[in-house]
């Protein structure tokens, strides 16, 4: 009897073998390699981001960063601190806590946020709040006057002999054409001027990076690059439309190239106003991973070479044990 069942259990385990090589055999001829990560939806990537987040904020993390913006005279990275402090549930140490409030209270009164704003409308490259940009500096700039003006600007300085910023012409010349089209496309060139704006005040903020910049330089001086510039204004307007414009030039400062800036939009259209929090906390590189995940298949393929592994193991482990009692004998 105790021979038979031993019997048994060696075909089951044979069966079990022969069933996971023909599963990983499988697996492996429909290539799950050729498409590793797949993407997620929007409600997996906020999903994944809240997790993500929710692990990184503690108090440990947040004080030090919190004197660092204090420090700084940093309303906004304040003002985002204390909001992940709330959301978050990390507990301040209330002398810190009413430093930071102290701070945000200075520069939220009518005197300092009148003055504030005006520097924003005068140059917003010396605009000491980066959300004050959206509702000082941008709807002056989102007007043809803005677009006019900034062609003006690059005009005196070509007059004058110095060097044109050939990749502020081309957007204001792209915004300017987007707005003469308007009303004839019945609105659909609104998002690339809204775009091409953004990318605009960026560049006099100095928030655009080296290769993002070369980039549109590049599109800018390239037969027919103007649909180039456009797309990449598209995206500029992803972001600030589920964003916020007040946290878009922060955004773009993390781009650095024009497929990067691709793939902010996307966190941008899932994370909407958590993009510029998301960023803070986990950082560029490890929000932008959570936009993606493994495949099914791949995963599964994984599962089934490890539990084949094993079983080659066991199975090697169990000729050994046999052959080592046949000498012993």
């Amino acid at each position: 009897m105790s021979s038979f069942l031993r019997r048994i259990a060696r075909l089951t385990l044979l069966l079990w073998a022969l069933g996971t090589i023909a599963a990983t055999v499988w697996t492996l001829s429909h290539h799950p390699l050729a498409q590793p990560f797949i993407n997620r939806t929007d409600a997996q990537i906020r999903t994944a981001l809240t997790r993500a987040m929710a692990r990184e904020v503690t108090p440990e993390w947040l004080i030090p960063r919190l004197e660092t913006a204090i420090t700084a005279d940093d309303p906004d990275r304040v003002e985002m601190l204390l909001d992940l402090s709330r959301e978050h549930d990390a507990p301040l140490p209330e002398d810190l806590r009413a430093r930071a409030e102290a701070l945000l209270t200075a520069h939220d009164g009518w005197l300092a946020t009148g003055r504030e704003c005006g520097a924003c409308m005068i140059d917003i490259a010396h605009c000491p709040r980066l959300s004050l940009i959206g509702a000082c500096a941008l709807p002056f700039e989102l007007s043809p006057a803005g677009d006019v003006n900034e062609l003006r600007r690059q005009g005196v300085t070509w007059w004058e002999g110095g060097d044109v910023d050939e990749v502020s012409t081309a957007l204001a010349s792209l915004g300017l054409a987007a707005t003469v089209v308007a009303i004839p496309s019945m609105g659909a060139s609104v998002p690339v001027k809204a775009g091409a704006t953004a990318l605009r005040l960026a560049r006099r903020a100095d928030a655009l990076s080296p290769r993002l910049t070369a980039d549109l330089a590049r599109a800018a001086r390239e037969s027919g690059g103007a649909a180039r510039v456009g797309e990449i204004a598209a995206d500029a307007t992803r972001i600030a439309v589920k964003a916020g414009p007040a946290q878009t030039l922060d955004i773009l400062r993390h781009a650095d190239d024009a497929q990067d800036l691709r793939r902010l939009a996307r966190l941008s259209e899932a994370a909407g106003p958590e993009t510029g929090r998301a960023l803070e906390v986990l950082g560029k590189a490890r929000s932008l991973r959570l936009l993606h995940r493994v495949s099914d298949l791949l995963a599964l393929t994984i599962g089934l070479i490890l539990s084949l592994c094993a079983q080659l193991g066991a199975l090697a482990a169990a000729m050994l044990k046999l052959m080592l009692r046949r000498l012993a004998r």
